[in-house]
């Protein structure tokens, strides 16, 4: 078992696991707690109650890998907000937000200049990209992969196993895979498999359960393409 964080005097109850270092330019909030391991940034903000580098803990039963893990990293400029939890294992890329109470799970990355809402979910094994938005309430199903310049509406869910739960060693779980900026409407639903293609949207409340062409926007339960993304609604339009 590695060793516990004990108290700091760099802020008010922060707490820090043995061997960690703390660069004199990072900003520091009350009562953190940041586990062995974890490497921190320059110019890295963690605010009040956030948790880093947490170790991992699963139910007896659970099918998730128990390998270990490396530390968190957490990559110049980033900022993790008041009450959020990111695991060991974890990579945030430089300049990302994890945003107020969310969750990050193992072996999970946020690339650069990302952007992880409130209350949103990520877990283990997920890919996210460069400059992607996933917004408040979201969950991303473990083994989902989002490229670059995707968004995320709020309260979207993904989900990884078409069995619900009961499937042996010879089923794959995989969750969704998001094309390069590619638009996901808010409160819609992604099933297993699925890959929306690049530059695709998603509208709110759709159920995804084929995959969705490139440029392609569709609505509806299940979702049906109703017609292309115009030239003016490609990302380069809007960079």
């Amino acid at each position: 078992m590695p060793a516990e964080p004990t108290a700091s005097d760099r802020a008010p109850g922060l707490m820090l696991g043995p061997g960690v270092e703390l660069p004199e330019s990072a900003e520091i909030g009350a009562n953190v707690v940041i586990h062995a391991g974890t490497v921190v940034g320059d110019g890295v903000r963690i605010q009040d109650g956030a948790v880093l580098g947490k170790p991992l803990a699963l139910g007896r039963h659970s099918k998730a890998s128990r390998e270990g893990l490396q530390g968190l990293l957490v990559a110049d400029g980033a900022t993790i907000c008041a009450g959020a939890i990111v695991l060991a294992g974890v990579r945030i890329g430089a300049r990302a937000v994890i945003g107020d109470q969310a969750h990050v799970r193992e072996r999970a990355v946020v690339g650069d200049s990302s952007v992880v809402g409130r209350g949103v979910a990520i877990d283990n094994d997920v890919v996210i990209g460069d400059r992607v938005k996933v917004q408040t309430g979201s969950y991303l199903t473990a083994h989902t992969t989002v490229e670059d310049d995707v968004f995320v509406a709020p309260c979207v869910t993904t989900a990884n196993d078409p069995t619900a739960g009961r499937h042996g060693p010879e089923t794959a779980v995989t969750g969704p895979t998001l094309r390069r900026a590619c638009r996901i409407g808010a409160g819609s639903v992604l099933l297993p498999y699925v890959e929306v293609g690049e530059e695709a949207f998603v509208g709110a409340g759709a159920v995804v359960t084929r995959d969705v062409a490139p440029r392609a926007l569709v609505v509806g339960v299940p979702a049906r393409k109703v017609r292309d993304v115009a030239d003016e609604e490609l990302l380069e339009r809007w960079r």
